[in-house]
């Protein structure tokens, strides 16, 4: 436990802006990273941190937001899609949105 209360004092503040500039949203943001850090307090105790386990965080939080989006706007063709706040000119926007199902 000790472990995931470091790496949440850590890495909550920045594994949030990332989320948040990938996602143009800081309560999906948030609520992805609350997620990943009650998923590590579940694991990590028999599995131990892994050997990254900012990059771990951001990982699971982004795969959890990702999720809940497709669940929260399905299309027709069960691929999710959702407006995009702005056209992406970042390619790692580019990337998001496909991921995501922007359009």
């Amino acid at each position: 436990m000790l472990d995931v209360e470091a790496v949440f004092r850590a890495e909550y503040g920045r594994a949030v802006a990332v989320l948040v500039r990938l996602l143009g949203d800081i309560e999906l943001a948030e609520e992805a990273v609350q997620e990943a850090f009650a998923v590590a307090v579940a694991r990590w105790p028999t599995t131990g941190p892994p050997p990254s386990p900012a990059g771990w965080i951001i990982t699971t939080a982004r795969n959890r937001a990702i999720d809940r989006l497709r669940r929260a706007h399905p299309s027709s063709t069960g691929t999710p899609r959702r407006p995009c706040c702005s056209p992406p000119t970042d390619p790692s926007r580019r990337d998001l949105c496909a991921t995501t199902g922007c359009v």
